[in-house]
């Protein structure tokens, strides 16, 4: 029956990383349709979200039947729980990812300024948010909790971004004075607020992984999770 247990819960595993790779990958493309306003790329985003859900549907229903064939207890339903966590997490990223490509789909050119851009660091937010990510995805998947205490540190980094960026857009409307442009530029601060909450949901599934970890350490010492 152990044998049986590991097997099915490695199998959840595997789902949940591919589930990281579907998400990151539409992160990607929704920081790379910004920065170039590549309507096509964000498109594909959009048209990939389902995905997204599908995938979160599939694992939920993957630990449904684990939970109702097994039974799980202790640090088996940690484990469940843990995973059932994460794939939420992901799908909630995934809606970020659609909500930047919708921005995309209906600005155009014109309406962005450049330096703005540049001004705020926002490529920069991107690529962390992105290593985020990366850096969950492979401490699920190597069971590493120092890599994933790691990434409260880089969750710093992208706030300390989203501030400063909060004062160039505010300079940047008080110059500019005209309506329209600050209308602009507050939907550019949405964006900002989205990888900020990217950031937090990464955060989140980083203490998820932790958890997931503690419980694999209390097992391999012969204790019983309270």
């Amino acid at each position: 029956m152990v044998k049986f247990i590991e097997t099915e819960q490695q199998e959840i595993k595997q789902k949940v990383l591919e589930m990281f790779t579907l998400v990151s990958d539409q992160i990607d493309k929704a920081g790379l349709s910004l920065l170039t306003m590549d309507k096509g790329m964000a498109a594909q985003v959009i048209v990939f979200e389902h995905k997204v859900n599908a995938f979160e549907l599939k694992i939920c229903k993957t630990i449904e039947d684990y939970i109702a064939l097994y039974n799980p207890v202790a640090i088996d339903l940690r484990f469940v729980l843990a995973m059932l966590q994460l794939s939420s997490e992901l799908e909630r990223i995934g809606d970020y990812a659609r909500g930047i490509a919708r921005f995309v789909k209906e600005t155009t050119q014109q309406e962005i300024n450049p330096e703005l851009i540049i001004d705020t660091q926002m490529d920069e937010m991107i690529q962390q948010v992105l290593l985020m990510l990366k850096i969950a995805q492979t401490a699920l998947e190597e069971e590493n909790a120092g890599l994933a205490n790691s990434i409260f540190e880089k969750d710093g980094i992208v706030n300390e971004i989203k501030n400063k960026a909060t004062d160039v857009i505010a300079a940047a409307i008080i110059k500019d004075g005209s309506a329209e442009s600050a209308k602009q530029m507050l939907r550019i601060q949405d964006i900002f607020r989205k990888l900020e909450r990217t950031g937090d949901h990464i955060k989140n599934i980083a203490e998820e992984i932790i958890f997931y970890i503690d419980a694999k350490v209390i097992r391999h010492k012969g204790k019983t999770l309270e």
